[in-house]
């Protein structure tokens, strides 16, 4: 059974930083790092096969296997010994609490003649070994840096792939709501729980991989999220669907699935009790964050609700625009509007919705709203040049341009290939007002459009009608510097 939270999106605004460098971090070990694996356990073979290791060592894992009472292990490890060595150095190399005791001088004794050559040739062997041979967290051992390590190590990419798709899809979820620093420190101390978890349940094994760390996202998510009503996509063998749930109803379920599993499935190499205890970890870490932060929690709920409520009435005020019910859509629209004053798109929607009624205030004050923009984008640029053909071909009784924005238009215009409709406003403003302080500046950027369009008659003549009428403003200077260059 697999089953996993979906429907919200990320906010590439504030993007989820912690969890996207955490699938970075473990795809680089996964490609870079354990990419070479194959091989360094190729030469650390060929290397152990040439030196006396083999001499020291197999024979005295056969007697540790004999005195330890398993005869069939022993049997079949003896009959390995000359002819399968490659398999022996395998067995003995997995059985830990043997490879424990090799390594810490319990088997080859400083008492033994062959002690000091033995230790040089391990210490030269052990490093030629795979990255993942000397990584993986081994129960025996109890090393914090393995415990570590190892949780950025997979098995396979079926195991990578798994895992990090999970991790991104539950992961920048609980990151948007905690924040990156604790959102950080609750993945590390899953790691150490999970670890933790296994070692008490798995003595004498070995595990590897994110899960654990993941199951602890998991087991946060769920409490933060607490009874709020969330999307879930399941699938039971070929049978797959949505279903809507409280998020904290998925905490009983992943841990009693854990540990049927772990009871069912003997044998499986896969850590169940590793993935229990990242989620009993990661709930235990919500329901504190859920005690001392509820405002925090409360807040971010609020917003997302509003968002979706948002979302739905976005769609609903376009369907009223497909179904031409135009004053419907104006007043949905409006009230987005109202709530988000910045969002560009919504005004374009409350001018395309009013301009069933161009001498209506809401159609006027959408339009002078986007001319106003002071985005200098070419597709906004382009956009406020469509609207502004439509306003004044539409607004009744009349356009209601000021003169601030009609010298703003006309540089706008100007530095955008429109310099047919900028030459329009220039000689507009110069009507309205002679001696408006940004007319030099108008015409100094109609100038520059006409050269960069090659207009060399329009150009020579705006630049010498400049000089003429504001002979010792700035803008003349350049002009008259533009007409020597030309």
């Amino acid at each position: 059974m697999f089953i996993i939270p979906v429907g919200d999106r990320v906010n590439w605004k504030r993007p989820p930083v912690v969890t996207l460098l955490l699938v970075l971090v473990n795809c680089f070990v996964f490609f870079f790092i354990q990419g070479g694996d194959e091989k360094n356990e190729q030469k650390a073979a060929q290397y152990y096969f040439s030196s006396e290791l083999p001499n020291w060592e197999l024979p005295r894992y056969a007697k540790y296997l004999e005195n330890s009472g398993d005869r069939n292990k022993s049997q079949q490890f003896n009959e390995m010994l000359g002819e399968k060595d490659s398999f022996a150095l395998m067995v003995m190399e997995h059985d830990y609490k043997f490879m424990r005791e090799l390594h810490a001088g319990n088997i080859i004794t400083q008492q033994d003649a062959e002690y000091s050559s033995w230790t040089a040739q391990r210490a030269e062997y052990e490093p030629k070994r795979s990255f993942t041979s000397r990584y993986v967290y081994q129960v025996e051992e109890r090393s914090p840096l393995k415990a570590f390590v190892s949780a950025f190590m997979h098995g396979g990419f079926d195991h990578l792939f798994g895992n990090m798709l999970v991790l991104f899809l539950v992961g920048f979820l609980v990151e948007s709501v905690i924040g990156k620093a604790l959102f950080s420190l609750a993945y590390f101390v899953a790691i150490f729980a999970s670890v933790l978890m296994f070692s008490l349940t798995a003595p004498d094994s070995s595990c590897l991989g994110a899960s654990g760390a993941i199951a602890g996202v998991m087991g946060l998510y769920t409490v933060i999220f607490g009874f709020r009503k969330i999307d879930f996509f399941y699938s039971l063998g070929f049978y797959f669907d949505y279903v809507k749930a409280p998020a904290i109803a998925l905490l009983p379920l992943w841990l009693g699935i854990e540990l049927y599993q772990f009871f069912s499935e003997k044998g499986a190499h896969i850590a169940y009790m590793a993935h229990f205890g990242g989620l009993l970890s990661g709930a235990i870490m919500g329901a504190l964050y859920r005690w001392l932060r509820p405002a925090q929690i409360e807040s971010h709920h609020h917003e997302a609700e509003s968002k979706e409520m948002d979302g739905k009435a976005f769609q609903r005020g376009m369907d009223f625009l497909g179904e031409m019910e135009f004053q419907k859509a104006l007043e949905v629209f409006k009230a987005l509007e109202e709530t988000h004053p910045q969002d560009a798109n919504l005004t374009r929607l409350v001018f395309r919705a009013a301009k069933a009624n161009p001498s209506g205030e809401d159609y006027h004050r959408a339009a002078l709203k986007l001319l106003a923009s002071n985005e200098m984008d070419t597709a906004t640029s382009n956009h406020t040049h469509a609207v502004f053909q439509e306003y004044l071909s539409c607004a009744k009784p009349s356009p209601r341009l000021g003169q601030e924005l009609i010298a703003k238009l006309a540089k706008r215009f100007a530095g955008s290939n429109h310099c047919d409709d900028a030459e329009k406003l220039a000689g507009l403003l110069q009507r309205m007002a002679p001696q408006h302080a940004a007319l030099p500046g108008v015409m100094l950027a109609l100038a520059r459009g006409h050269y960069r369009e090659q207009r060399k008659d329009k150009f020579e003549a705006t630049v010498q009608a400049l000089i003429n009428k504001y002979p010792q403003s700035i803008e003349a200077e350049a002009a008259a510097s533009m007409l020597r260059v030309a």
